[in-house]
């Protein structure tokens, strides 16, 4: 289980347990209980250490209404989620996956797969999953993602016309899951679901320091399919890295993005920079830079923007760093949060890294945009713009050393592991870390994303959740990446240090 799940989720999720399921399956409500719960590390729990810890929640699972919807639990449920396969031609055909785990004590009898709201609806389960004892697993269905506009007003087009409503929790789409333990009574509700507002929902966010954040990310976060590049075969077999768009990414709540920026000039100069993967040009920067312009103006969030790479144009052109520091001014510069001049006697170091600001800090400047850029002469010319935090990556390695190395990372035993900095982890495997030597063959990119992101899921539902910063992944729709973010988050703000439990009264 994910033993970090905030109690004061579960509370506030607990008024929406479904009647109509529960009659449906003669399943009797829930009374209000006080549970003592141990929350168990994954199954290879001698990899974390002691993982186990006790939280005393008072728990009143009632009735439930047809708004939200995500995530409503019993206190010793198994989790469930919805994913959405990295394998698919496209995202309309994408096939919907059913997770549950990781490490279950008690698994479900079966899981329910609905395509409308089972609280408003008596219709059967589009899909049920019998689980048959397995503490663990996954089950892609036949139902396609379909073409689906984002919830709640969200989508592209709508915000252009209305400006939507910032709600404080997720929003569902049409599509629900239920599971059920052997006496037929609801143990866990769950839905695919946008969470726009997630930061600014969560307000003991802006106490914690940014390093000590768990940020959910996109490796390569520009390297989508798009109209003006869906013709590109090389693109489509090795040069996407995401199923959506950036502005997408955002309203499913990534907040960290991650860009590589080649230069090459266009006939009116308006499509200089591009976003680039390796040696390949996938998409223009501007209309990226609007799009998140746009949506922290909407919903007030801080997003994360990291200048990695410059693979073209750049090598001995200083000019070209000046130009895309201007063109980042130009669109973004007034939500920026930018370097202050050094007080006296202030550290250099630690006043020059972004890592030790809090949201607060931002939010209290009206800032939400927070920009590192690797390029260390580019900051004595801009102060738009922070030094690059460490990355850590797993792209050089098999799938097979993915635990060991992480192990070492999280433990502190690896070299150069992170201590008190800004991080990211960019949980991806390369082209050449797929190589099969028997076959002499490689992986294409979502081929590499579903085998590499739910071992990294897996390894991340337990303790090292807390330990994580910025965590990037290819596909990151083919994990629950961005719920389990938001559950080490909440969890943070309500964590005492001088306590091993926390204790909440409902009344």
């Amino acid at each position: 289980m994910l033993w970090h799940r905030a109690a004061e989720r579960t509370v506030a999720r607990a008024e929406s347990v479904l009647p109509r399921i529960a009659h449906r399956t003669d399943a009797t409500p829930v009374e209000s209980s006080v549970h003592k719960v141990k929350f168990p590390s994954p199954s290879n729990a001698t990899m974390y250490g002691n993982g186990w810890r006790t939280i005393l929640v008072a728990v009143c699972v009632t009735a439930v209404t047809g708004g939200y919807s995500g995530g409503v639990y019993a206190t010793d449920s198994c989790p469930i989620y919805l994913t959405l396969s990295a394998l698919a031609r496209s995202l309309e055909d994408a096939p919907l996956v059913i997770n549950w785990g990781p490490g279950c004590e008690n698994p479900p009898e079966w899981i329910g797969l609905y395509t409308e709201n089972p609280a408003l609806s008596n219709a059967s389960p589009a899909v049920k999953v019998v689980v048959s004892g397995e503490r663990s697993g996954q089950v892609t269905t036949e139902v396609k993602f379909g073409r689906r506009k984002l919830p709640g007003g969200w989508s592209h087009e709508q915000v252009l016309q209305h400006i939507p409503k910032r709600k404080s929790k997720p929003i569902c789409f049409d599509l629900y899951l239920t599971s059920y333990d052997q006496a037929g009574e609801l143990q866990y509700f769950d839905c695919l679901k946008i969470q726009p507002t997630w930061m600014f929902s969560e307000p003991g966010l802006g106490n914690v320091s940014l390093r000590e954040l768990f940020l959910p990310g996109t490796h390569c976060s520009g390297c989508y399919q798009t109209r003006t590049n869906v013709g590109n075969v090389v693109l489509k077999k090795i040069g996407f890295r995401q199923s959506l768009d950036v502005w997408s990414q955002l309203v499913f709540g990534i907040r960290y993005l991650d860009f590589a920026i080649g230069y090459y000039p266009s006939h009116n100069g308006t499509r200089n920079f591009w976003i680039m993967n390796e040696q390949f040009r996938v998409g223009a920067l501007r209309p990226i830079l609007q799009d998140i312009r746009r949506f922290v103006i909407l919903s007030e969030e801080t997003v994360f923007l990291d200048f990695r790479r410059f693979p073209l144009g750049f090598h001995n052109n200083p000019e070209q760093h000046e130009a895309l520091l201007e063109l980042l001014e130009q669109e973004l510069g007034d939500l920026v949060y930018r370097r202050m001049p050094l007080v006296s006697g202030e550290d250099e170091l630690e006043g020059s890294e972004s890592y030790n600001l809090t949201l607060g800090d931002m939010r209290r400047e009206g800032k939400y945009i927070l920009i590192t850029y690797n390029h260390e002469a580019s900051l004595n010319e801009s102060d738009i713009i922070w030094r690059a935090w460490k990355k850590h990556s797993s792209a050089f390695l098999k799938h097979t050393e993915l635990g060991e190395w992480m192990q070492n990372l999280f433990s502190h035993k690896h070299p150069d592991a992170p201590r008190n900095i800004g991080w990211s982890l960019h949980g991806v495997q390369g082209f050449h870390g797929s190589y099969n030597e028997e076959e002499a063959t490689f992986l294409m990119p979502a081929e590499r994303a579903s085998i590499v992101n739910p071992k990294l899921m897996q390894l991340l539902s337990g303790p090292w959740s807390q330990r994580a910063n910025a965590v990037l992944v290819d596909f990151f729709t083919n994990t629950n990446l961005v719920e389990l973010a938001v559950n080490t988050n909440q969890y943070k703000t309500l964590r005492n240090p001088a306590n091993e439990a926390v204790v909440l009264d409902i009344q």
